[in-house]
C-alpha cells in the first residue's frame, strides 16, 4: 500500500461545470475516475496549505482541594427566605362542616 502524499491531493472535476466529483490523495485513485468519463472530465492538483499548529497543555484534573464556600450568610437569612417561600405557597382552606366533632373512647 502506498503512503499518501499529505502534501498534495487531486481533484476529479466536470469540465464544462467545473463541479467537484471527488478529491483522491493518490493520482492513480484520480486517473481511474477520470477514466469512467475521460472527454467530460479534468484532474487539478491541489496543495495542501498548513496552518501553524500550537500545542496546548491541560492540567489533568482541576485543583478542587482549594475550594472554600462562606455559607454564613445563608445561614443568617435562612429563616427568613424560609417564611417568604411558604407564604408564597397558595393557602387551601378546608370546607366548614355542619357536622358535631367526632370524639373516640378508648
Amino acid at each position: 500500500m502506498n503512503k499518501y502524499n499529505t502534501e498534495d491531493y487531486f481533484s476529479v472535476r466536470e469540465r464544462r461545470t467545473g463541479r467537484k466529483i471527488c478529491d483522491c490523495g493518490d493520482f492513480e485513485d484520480a486517473r481511474m475516475m477520470m477514466n469512467l468519463d475521460t472527454p467530460n472530465r479534468e484532474i487539478v492538483k491541489n496543495k495542501t496549505l498548513m496552518s501553524p499548529v500550537i500545542d496546548v497543555e491541560m492540567p489533568k484534573a482541576l485543583p478542587t482541594n482549594e475550594i472554600a464556600i462562606n455559607t454564613k450568610p445563608y445561614q443568617e437569612h435562612q429563616d427568613e427566605w424560609m417564611v417568604e417561600k411558604i407564604n408564597q405557597l397558595p393557602q387551601i382552606k378546608l370546607p366548614d362542616r355542619q357536622q358535631e366533632p367526632f370524639h373516640v373512647r378508648v
